[in-house]
């Protein structure tokens, strides 16, 4: 129990500035976003699926990775943050920064920090280790579509073919 316990001391959700919210509304219109000297968060189209044996249907998505390869600033984070907090460029460069830091010196202190609606992010075996959320489909072609589970269709065969040339009895009725 007292392991569960410091486990759970060592989740850390980011909330901090908003950048989860930042990259999760950028997310929906860009296929990457870097965050600067960090990692790049990135999307892929995943096509519609069927699961024959739950018999459940998913609609088209976007999958999220992280790539902490691609540090470089491309500028567009910097300058989403700074418009919508009326700030310089300079200085949300700086935010982001700080951000940065902290998330960094969590992740080297063990712990598993979540960016909401994104994923989560966690060191394991000295490899930063990225879990995608699955809560937001950022494909905005399937605005509203969900999963659903279908019952199971069972098709029958007919018992007996009638030919074309066969003709069907019919049937008179007596009217009173």
């Amino acid at each position: 129990m007292f392991k569960r316990l410091y486990e759970l001391k060592k989740i850390y959700t980011f909330e901090f500035m908003q950048l989860n919210q930042y990259i999760s509304d950028l997310l929906f219109r860009y296929e990457c976003v870097i965050v600067p000297n960090f990692g790049a968060f990135l999307t892929h189209n995943i096509s519609a699926q069927i699961n024959t044996h739950t018999h459940s249907f998913l609609p088209p998505k976007k999958q999220i990775s992280f790539n902490g390869q691609l540090q470089s600033n491309d500028g567009v984070l910097a300058n989403h943050i700074a418009n919508l907090e009326q700030i310089s460029y300079d200085n949300a460069l700086v935010k982001i920064a700080k951000q940065v830091a902290e998330i960094n010196n969590r992740i080297d202190n063990g712990e598993a920090v979540i960016l909401t609606r994104i994923g989560t992010l966690k060191k394991s075996e000295g490899k930063l280790q990225f879990e995608p959320s699955y809560e937001v489909n950022y494909l905005t072609d399937s605005f509203g579509l969900s999963s659903f589970n279908s019952p199971e269709v069972v098709r029958e065969s007919p018992s007996k073919v009638v030919s074309p040339k066969e003709k069907s009895p019919i049937l008179l009725t007596a009217k009173k």
